[in-house]
């Protein structure tokens, strides 16, 4: 039988991955050698996040608290395990973000490896090779070498739930490795536990697999993060995760809001906030805060039902493309140059997926689906809330997989005519 034009086969797993072991050490390298050539020639261009104050207030023996609308904040937002990696950095060494700068480098350089990893399941070793390379040198993580974020921490974690999730079932082993790595980017992003969570549960109806795998890997998971909790009910005297989420909401669903946290002029949509809210917020402790912007998104949401549809729609195709906000902290060149990456990657993406469809072996499609979940959950969690660039940068290294696959789907489909064309052209000469 004729193989389809656009089916790949993927080689052996345990028979190709040895043997090119030392592609997983150039993709580290190729990803760090950048990064530190970053630090050394701005090693005073660091920007600090709300992580850092967190990070200090714990080497000084306050705790993991920080001030918000002039108070104490116990259970403070995302990225809480950043935030404990960066407090043993600075007690291991002192306050050096320097140091931190560069730990996390080498932690995003980690990502690349495992998204090899992940490819080489599915597909040909160069389109693993080439989709991996492309997420190694994502500008977006490169440009984040230089701010203090979780950033590439969160797409080594996402990396790992797909390529754990996708090797759960194999044996009790893999199961409890998908729990750690869903219960880590739990601790890190409640956000990709839920994406971990849906990718689970496509790879299980696909392979058809029972449940007890699946149960069993997010209860590992919410083992994990059951000390954060228990520590926060002993504080708070409520079983809550953080305190922050429904301000999230509030960011993209108030009167003034345009998606982002961010006005179109720069100003951050906390200066918008109207006197009246503004008191409330400052007579707020910390879980009467939350409550706070619960009633005004609800009172939003009952009062211009219009605008939260028009808003949530917008916001679905921001987290896609750009938002009005977009490229405000970063030269208009790079927005620009950007936009032609961003059309380019989206555009080969979607001729993978295309191709996957149409011919793909079943690792392909369960990649496929996987990473369709992952992307469609957290789209849908950010057009409810709020977006910015970076929340896509989450997942596009991993979607770069489906990139090199429609590169080379396009080139194959390319060749065919020229291939043809170029016998027919023998056969003639050779009939003369």
């Amino acid at each position: 039988m004729k193989p389809h034009p656009l089916r790949f086969e993927a080689p052996p797993w345990n028979a190709t991955l040895w043997v090119h072991r030392k592609w997983l050490l150039g993709l580290f390298v190729l990803g760090l050698i950048p990064r530190l050539a970053l630090l050394a020639a701005r090693p005073n261009a660091l920007d600090f996040w709300e992580y850092e104050t967190l990070a200090t207030n714990i080497v000084n023996g306050y705790g993991y608290v920080i001030y918000r609308f002039g108070h104490v904040a116990l259970a403070f937002g995302d990225g809480n395990l950043y935030s404990f990696l960066a407090a043993a950095v600075y007690f291991v060494v002192g306050h050096q973000p320097l140091v931190l700068a560069t730990v996390q480098a080498v932690i995003a350089s980690l990502a690349g490896p495992v998204i090899l990893v992940i490819g080489a399941r599915a597909f040909r070793w160069p389109v693993a090779g080439l989709g991996a390379a492309m997420a190694t040198l994502h500008p977006g993580l490169l440009a984040y070498t230089l701010k203090l974020h979780p950033l590439g921490l969160d797409v080594l974690l996402m990396a790992l739930v797909v390529l754990w999730v996708g090797r759960a079932g194999e044996g009790l082993r893999t199961g409890a490795l998908a729990g750690l790595s869903l219960g880590m980017s739990l601790m890190s992003r409640p956000t990709l536990f839920l994406a971990g969570v849906a990718a689970m549960g496509v790879r299980w109806g696909l392979a058809r697999r029972t449940r007890a795998p699946l149960l069993a890997a997010v209860a590992v998971a919410l083992l994990v993060a059951t000390p954060w909790l228990a520590r926060n009910w002993a504080v708070l005297g409520r079983p809550v995760f953080i305190t922050t989420s429904l301000e999230d909401v509030w960011k993209g669903n108030n009167r003034t809001s345009s998606g982002s946290s961010y006005l179109p002029n720069g100003d951050i949509i906390f200066s918008t906030v109207p006197p009246g809210m503004l008191a409330r917020i400052r007579l707020a402790d910390e879980l009467e805060l939350n409550d706070v912007f619960g009633q005004e998104v609800v009172e939003f949401v009952t009062e211009h039902p219009g605008d939260f549809a028009v808003l949530s729609a917008r916001k679905f195709v921001y987290f896609w493309w750009m938002s009005p906000q977009a490229g405000l902290l970063y030269p208009a060149s790079w927005l620009a140059a950007y936009g032609v990456y961003a059309a380019l990657i989206l555009t080969f993406a979607a001729v993978g997926s295309i191709a996957i469809l149409r011919g793909g072996s079943p690792q392909e499609r369960s990649l496929l689906g996987m990473l369709a979940a992952i992307s469609v959950v957290l789209t849908v969690i950010h057009a409810l809330s709020y977006v910015e660039g970076r929340h896509r940068w989450g997942i596009e290294p991993l979607l770069l997989l489906l990139t090199a696959r429609g590169l080379f789907a396009t080139a194959r489909v390319l060749r065919s005519p020229l291939r043809v064309d170029h016998l027919r052209f023998v056969r003639r000469a050779s009939e003369r």
